[in-house]
């Protein structure tokens, strides 16, 4: 007759179960995270100027952004030079892919009648432009009314074509800041409020 195993101690029984209840439990009480996107339509600022550049212009397909921007968290400085994430909220989408494709959306709201393509020219129209654009800062900081969002950055154009008959737009700059409440929806909008003002800039500007 074959032998059966010894059984298990019973305390050591009792431990095992235990410790899988324990993590069943917090499996089932994490926080589900919650996506945060940069959408909706902000209206144009009630300053917005046309600007005085009639070409097509043709948006870089990435824009340059500081490297603490490459992650899903949304992020919120802290003291001096540290950061924290915001519990449970994550972007749904890249900023570094939001960016471009808003922005020229919004270049092309606050520039009709004429072009703005992000990448490649639609169709030839004669003589049209590259707008380059870099971002220093992009960064929510703690203020007295709850949080304030600043936005740093920097742009200039190169021809797509040569020779340029009409000289190009100046090189530019904006340092904006948007106060919204210490919330992860707030904040969520502020940022792209944020991207519908730094259009108005680049659009003053040229």
């Amino acid at each position: 007759m074959t032998a059966s195993p010894p059984p298990l101690p019973r305390r050591g029984l009792l431990l095992g179960l235990a410790a899988a209840a324990l993590a069943g439990c917090a499996h089932r009480s994490a926080p589900a995270r919650r996506l945060y996107g940069l959408t909706g339509l902000p209206p144009l600022p009630a300053d917005a100027r046309p600007g005085r550049d009639n070409r097509a212009w043709v948006l870089g397909p990435q824009v340059a952004l500081p490297e603490l921007l490459d992650r899903d968290e949304i992020l919120v400085a802290s003291g001096s030079a540290g950061l924290a994430p915001l519990p449970e909220a994550r972007w749904a989408e890249p900023l570094r892919d939001a960016l471009p494709r808003l922005l020229a959306e919004d270049l092309a709201r606050l520039r009709q009648p004429y072009p703005v393509a992000l990448g490649k020219p639609q169709a030839p129209a004669g003589e049209s432009l590259r707008l380059l654009v870099r971002v220093d800062e992009w960064l929510a900081r703690p203020d007295a009314a709850g949080l304030r969002l600043a936005l740093r950055a920097r742009w200039h154009w190169l021809p797509l074509q040569a020779p340029v008959d009409t000289p190009l737009p100046a090189p530019g700059s904006a340092d904006l800041a948007l106060p919204c409440a210490a919330q992860a929806d707030a904040l969520a909008e502020a940022y792209r409020r944020s991207v519908t003002a730094l259009a108005a800039a680049i659009v003053a500007g040229s």
